[in-house]
């Protein structure tokens, strides 16, 4: 598996750089479960200041991937398909969420520009620089639905994952199309929020993410590893968003 790095994403900070690396490193086997990494260590490869690697190092711990241990660095923690499942199961119960709260706060306005933009890129040729768009794209996506949900904690415990979530998009790019059913997915996931339906646009976040799961751990793991994905749907006629879906 190759990993190119995509400067525009992650050069905000140097911890954001930092933790992208370390994920990387992780998900090429580099970084296996329980070895240790040593801050100033990681500091020298990286050429950086102990600072941002303390930082990247509590993120990281943050959800689960290393374990910070006083005095002896950080443990990487063991990482597969139960992990990788483990992960996008609470994206999707708190992205679900989110867009189901966002649905009558979003502006017409925004929604109608990135679909525009959406369907511009389904329309456009697949190339390197476009999946490289596309994958700005799905965070601007994403980042529209948790910032407008009405809900600061929701919002910025979305944004805990941020950095794991583009590092594994960005591992599985286009391979098999995830990226144009990533797409697809979008536009029913905004269609379901123009109409104003919170329990459709939260079901096709759910099932959105669910997809996603597989295709990660495809690319990460191999095909072998794949289970298969659990498509959700509500009543008909239950549009309320009161009630619990149910997996089919």
């Amino acid at each position: 598996m190759k990993l190119e790095p995509q400067t525009k994403l992650y050069a905000r900070t140097r911890r954001g750089w930092v933790v992208h690396q370390i994920l990387r490193s992780i998900f090429t086997g580099e970084f296996q479960g329980g070895d240790r990494l040593v801050e100033e260590e990681v500091a020298t490869t990286m050429g950086v200041s102990r600072t941002p690697v303390r930082e990247a190092f509590s993120e990281l711990a943050g959800i689960g991937l290393i374990d910070v241990k006083p005095n002896r660095g950080a443990i990487v923690r063991p990482f597969g398909p139960e992990q990788i499942r483990d992960i996008y199961h609470v994206r999707w119960v708190l992205e679900s969420e989110a867009t189901r709260l966002a649905t009558p706060l979003l502006a017409m306005e925004a929604l109608e520009a990135i679909r525009l933009k959406t369907q511009q890129y389904l329309d456009q040729p697949r190339s390197v620089a476009w999946s490289a768009a596309i994958l700005e794209l799905d965070q601007e996506f994403h980042e529209l639905i948790a910032s407008n949900c009405g809900n600061t904690r929701l919002h910025e415990e979305i944004e805990r994952y941020r950095n794991l979530v583009q590092t594994i998009r960005q591992a599985v790019g286009n391979t098999a199309h995830a990226q144009d059913a990533a797409l697809r997915e979008h536009m029913q996931v905004i269609d379901a929020i123009i109409t104003r339906d919170p329990a459709a646009a939260g079901t096709a976040m759910i099932n959105h993410i669910r997809r996603g799961t597989e295709a990660a751990v495809a690319i990460l793991f191999g095909a072998q590893a794949v289970a298969p994905v659990k498509v959700t749907t509500f009543p008909l006629g239950d549009h309320d968003g009161q009630h619990q879906p149910a997996a089919n």
